[in-house]
């Protein structure tokens, strides 16, 4: 009976422990003035539609975001710099004609468009948690941008679209939202929610991410989580195909490895998967009450590293 007791006694002894090792680690950023740090997105976008005409729309980004830590103030808040860097955007739509590449030189517009987003700084102030309270400096690069001496305005009109859609403040604030706003506001937690504000193509919809966290080692924190999409306000528009109405629903996975000492991320991988349903309420050419479907799949593929 010695083996079965003992083995009784360790799994005791290990639900015991289990709770006070996540309570003893640290759910928050550790970010100290003169620091920098750095986030390597991936993001690789299809979306297919049934509309009439409709091909299936390919867009892939990679977005370099190094963040200066300036300081930090009496209420913990960290202040931080941010910057694009080393940014490339391809987008391929043969039903609208569309098919732009960043890198390629075959749009000399979207290059310049592009490295010029580059040169940009902003300002940002972030809780511990990752909680974006204040950010500016945006306006100015986008204002730039508008003004562009465009011989195809057309053109212009596309890329400027892409580059809202892609690296605008809305763009911005939502990458910052899904990796980093990750950690609760009330420790200790092992599950945590935080509702966040998504925008999927400029439009803002409601997200409730769930967190939990999945192991910790001494270097280390794994945060596995579920976003959900709230599809209970449709948004009514005037679009190309009439005045409509679209209703947004979907959701999005997480997994998270995080640098324990500083709480910056280590690497994530996340799965978006967004259902849009356009409802015609009044078109010159479609039937009132036609329902049009799409769906878009977007793969996020994120590193962290610090800057020595």
């Amino acid at each position: 009976m010695r083996p079965l007791r003992s083995h009784i006694l360790i799994s005791l002894m290990w639900l015991i422990i289990s709770p006070i090792t996540a309570q003893e680690a640290r759910l928050s950023y550790n970010l100290q003035p003169g620091q920098k740090y750095m986030l390597d997105i991936d993001i690789l976008q299809n979306t297919s539609s049934d509309a009439m005409n409709s091909d299936e729309i390919n867009l892939y980004s990679r977005t370099k975001i190094v963040f200066q830590v300036d300081s930090s103030d009496r209420q913990e808040q960290i202040h931080l710099t941010a910057s694009y860097g080393d940014l490339l955007l391809s987008m391929l739509a043969p039903g609208m004609n569309i098919d732009i590449n960043s890198g390629t030189g075959k749009n000399p517009m979207l290059s310049e468009m592009v490295a010029f987003l580059s040169s940009g700084r902003f300002h940002l102030v972030m809780e511990p948690t990752g909680e974006l309270k204040m950010m500016d400096g945006f306006a100015p690069l986008f204002e730039a941008l508008d003004a562009y001496p465009a011989k195809d305005t057309n053109e212009h009109q596309v890329i400027m679209r892409t580059l809202e859609e892609v690296y605008g403040e809305d763009a911005f604030r939502s990458l910052f939202s899904l990796f980093v706003t990750v950690y609760p506001v009330i420790q200790p937690m092992t599950n945590w929610t935080h509702d966040i504000t998504y925008y999927f193509n400029t439009k803002p919809v409601l997200m409730v991410n769930r967190y939990s966290l999945a192991k910790i080692t001494d270097e280390v924190l794994t945060i596995q989580g579920m976003g959900m999409l709230d599809a209970t306000k449709p948004l009514q528009e005037q679009t190309s195909m009439g005045e409509v109405k679209s209703s947004a629903s979907g959701s999005q996975t997480y997994d998270f490895q995080m640098h324990r000492e500083t709480g910056w991320l280590k690497k994530c991988a996340s799965r978006q998967r967004i259902l849009i349903e356009t409802t015609i309420i009044k078109s010159s050419y479609l039937p009132s009450g036609l329902k049009i479907p799409s769906y878009t799949e977007t793969v996020f593929d994120v590193k962290g590293s610090r800057i020595e």
